[in-house]
């Protein structure tokens, strides 16, 4: 079912360039800031490959891309075709230290309706237009998708682990916006070892973590071109111990709040908290249907009722669907309460997302957001169940952690 191959990558030249100089965040995380920083730290960043400010970005990623390779700044491809092992080791927002486990491989491309790739995020058009005119003008793989897979043996990591063990990384390195996250990846060009690994990837169904705007745009692309069936991935099992998920939380701004907290107790018991801590600690033990809202004040909101979601939320959904924190989040409050619309929503106006708690806390303190809400992270459990059902849950429900970075191996189609 999941075709993987291994391919001959394409790899900065550590000779010419420092890889800490010319490795990204993926391009859907670049802020306009960072993304001058990349362009700033090193004239060969691969930021100029996958977010390009010039005034023609599409062609002028194309013709970085021809001329890195023409002057060895980027490595001809790999003699053999090779899957590269990829480990991130981190520190937890918490404290302690994990490390995720995968391998870089290309996928036979397959649509929604095999189910043998599931989404779990809806997509938008935006991005795909944008990634479908890159893919055009360089035919190529920058950046990898993450993609889940099961495996409650761990088999394919034991055959990883025993080929690379004793060996130095070709690439170790920590990018600039994530410095507690240090990246490896080795490869492995042992045919044996390659079938093996392609022969338990075979009847496994996969999942996309993130990614889905470039998957979707693979199989757009591979409509005017037929040759193009494969996408360059990152897969890690589902059990593997060091994947996360971090929350991902909701600041308004532009809107009328000043009586929400009366309002909410319509639905909501509503506790106020003295300080930040003590609100992450009520959230630590909530249970579902539990929000944190800072407004100068810091309140736990908790839904008084489940037949409360009934009223709000689509009844031709899933009931996992209908029970997700970010769905009723959405549908009840953001939409409901606040009345801003799914289409409001989508073109992301009156909200941004925020990983981290400070901005939101500090944006509504100098006026610049109405209503920072603070979400718990969804369950892995969670994201599976509605990808099975076919589902896909709103935008920005899961933030996988640590991303993968762009700038490590390059797949020419």
């Amino acid at each position: 079912m999941a075709q993987i191959k291994p391919f001959k990558g394409i790899r900065y030249n550590k000779e010419k360039v420092k890889p800490a100089d010319v490795v990204t965040q993926p391009y859907d995380k670049i802020t306009p800031a960072m993304q001058a920083d990349y362009y700033n730290k090193n004239p060969y960043n691969v930021v100029k490959l996958i977010l390009n400010k010039e005034k023609d970005p599409y062609t002028d990623a194309k013709k970085h891309l021809t001329e890195w390779l023409q002057n060895d700044i980027l490595t001809p491809q790999d003699n053999n075709p090779c899957i590269y092992p990829y480990f991130q080791e981190y520190t937890t927002p918490k404290g302690g230290t994990k490390t995720r486990k995968g391998f870089i491989a290309l996928l036979k491309l397959e649509d929604f309706s095999t189910k043998i790739v599931l989404p779990h995020e809806r997509t938008l058009s935006g991005p795909k237009e944008d990634r479908l005119k890159l893919l055009r003008a360089t035919e190529a793989n920058m950046e990898q998708i993450f993609l889940l897979y099961p495996d409650a043996e761990n088999s394919i990591m034991k055959l990883i682990d025993e080929s690379i063990k004793n060996t130095t990384p070709l690439i170790d390195v920590c990018e600039s916006y994530e410095k507690d996250v240090e990246h490896k990846v080795w490869k492995i060009d042992n045919q044996d070892v390659i079938e093996k690994i392609q022969k338990l990837m075979d009847p496994k169904s996969l999942l996309i973590a993130d990614g889905h705007h470039r998957y979707e745009t693979s199989l757009n692309y591979m409509k005017e071109n037929p040759n193009a069936k494969y996408i360059m991935a990152t897969f890690i099992a589902i059990e593997d111990p060091g994947l996360l998920i971090l929350p991902t939380h909701r600041a308004m701004y532009g809107i009328k709040a000043e009586n929400f907290i009366e309002n909410a107790k319509e639905f909501f018991t509503v506790k106020e908290c003295a300080n930040k801590e003590n609100l992450m600690t009520e959230l630590d033990k909530a249970k579902a249907h539990s929000y944190g809202l800072y407004n100068g004040k810091f309140y736990f909101l908790t839904l008084k009722d489940e037949s409360i979601i009934d009223k709000f939320v689509e009844k031709d959904r899933t009931d996992e669907y209908r029970k997700l924190d970010v769905t009723v989040l959405h549908s009840l409050i953001i939409e409901k309460m606040l009345g801003i619309s799914k289409e409001a929503v989508a073109r992301k106006e009156n909200i941004e997302y925020l990983r981290g708690l400070e901005d939101g806390i500090k944006g509504i303190d100098n006026k610049k957001y109405s209503l920072f809400f603070i979400l718990n992270p969804t369950k892995m459990k969670e994201v599976s169940l509605i990808a099975n059902k076919q589902e896909t849950m709103p935008q920005k429900s899961t933030d996988f952690y640590p991303k993968l970075i762009s700038g490590l191996v390059i797949n020419k189609l």
